[in-house]
């Protein structure tokens, strides 16, 4: 749909930096811009644009594409590397900028199946859909959170992003690779339940199963039905219960001994899953 308007015009936008992290190849910002035209040229990254505010009259180009629109909130832009662009809002706007390294999207790529290892991104524009802006709101959260999020949470946050925009927004149609194998599962399975208690990552948990990173964040999700984080969590709230329920620990040194940063997150995680605290699962014992 096409908006007739006219900008008012401003001598110096600007945009403002209001919040900032990083997780390896992912970099999430949060931006404040004002009124006006903003030309911020190419970079290497590719660019995920998520706005959080509008309605607003918006114009705005990508590649050679020039789109006008009522801007709302969940509306994001795709602009893959290096491609030019440009934005001009009518009023202030605050929005989420995304920006995912090459290596994260070509690693990503590989370890889905992709044909030679590569996919285009195509670029796109007000465009929505549920599942990234499920895992942008989730990236907002953890930029919001006084300290960062566990680094095995966040690179899965970064490799679903990654996975998402390779499977829905390619240049061209392609079928990705399936599941882990049974001996990879295996693997990785008896590797978590052995270190429950360390800071696992991604990349150890990748070197057991003799794969990369992306490809065991989107392998096991399909052959598992969660996320590696999440299955983590599960199995550390269950060796949690045993070992409760064997009564020679308190609960501070079980939560440590499961890996738990400290008893309240035990006990939030706990309850999430087994609807119980570890004090009312003792009281019930």
């Amino acid at each position: 749909m096409t908006y007739p308007f006219r900008f008012t015009h401003v001598e110096q936008p600007h945009v403002e930096l209001v919040g900032h992290r990083q997780w390896g190849g992912l970099t999430v910002r949060q931006l404040s811009a004002s009124a006006g035209k903003h030309n911020p040229g190419p970079v290497e990254e590719h660019r995920l644009i998520f706005y959080t505010t509008g309605p607003v009259l918006t114009e705005c180009g990508c590649d050679g594409v020039v789109q006008r629109r009522l801007q709302t909130p969940g509306d994001f832009d795709i602009v893959p590397s290096r491609c030019p662009g440009f934005w001009e809002d009518q009023e202030p706007t605050e929005m989420l900028s995304i920006r995912m390294s090459p290596e994260l999207i070509h690693d990503t790529a590989e370890a889905l199946g992709a044909p030679g290892g590569r996919v285009d991104i195509a670029p796109r524009l007000s465009v929505r859909d549920p599942l990234i802006e499920h895992v942008v709101r989730a990236l907002a959260a953890e930029l919001a959170a006084p300290a960062p999020a566990a680094r095995l949470y966040a690179d899965g946050l970064a490799v679903a992003l990654a996975s998402r925009l390779l499977q829905g927004f390619s240049m061209t149609p392609w079928r990705p690779r399936q599941t882990l194998s049974k001996p990879q599962l295996r693997r990785i399975v008896d590797y978590v339940e052995a270190n429950l208690e360390a800071e696992l990552t991604l990349s150890e948990l990748a070197a057991v199963a003799g794969v990369s990173v992306p490809h065991l964040t989107t392998l096991f999700r399909r052959t598992m039905g969660r996320s590696v984080h999440r299955y983590v969590v599960e199995r550390r709230v269950q060796r949690a219960r045993s070992l409760l329920l064997a009564g020679e620990r308190s609960i501070a040194q079980v939560a440590f001994e499961v890996g738990f940063a400290h008893q309240s997150h035990l006990a939030r995680w706990m309850k999430r899953l087994l609807g119980v605290t570890p004090a009312a699962l003792l009281r019930g014992a």
